[in-house]
């Protein structure tokens, strides 16, 4: 089940990314570019939290065993 974090965050992105895509002038784009960035970022630390909690192993977190 997403979480309404994660929800949240993809809505923001999409709503930012449609109004990039209906910017008229390159100031308009130039003002929601950075708030994108900030919404992709915030997207990828939540996603990067979420695995690192789900899956240690992957990050060398679990314990090594000695051969």
């Amino acid at each position: 089940m997403v979480s309404d974090f994660m929800s949240s965050l993809e809505t923001r992105i999409r709503l930012l990314t449609d109004r990039a895509i209906a910017a008229k002038t390159q100031s308009e784009l130039d003002a929601i570019l950075p708030e994108l960035k900030a919404a992709i970022e915030d997207h990828i630390r939540y996603v990067r939290a979420v695995v690192v909690e789900t899956i240690p192993e992957a990050f060398g977190t679990r314990s090594k065993k000695v051969a």
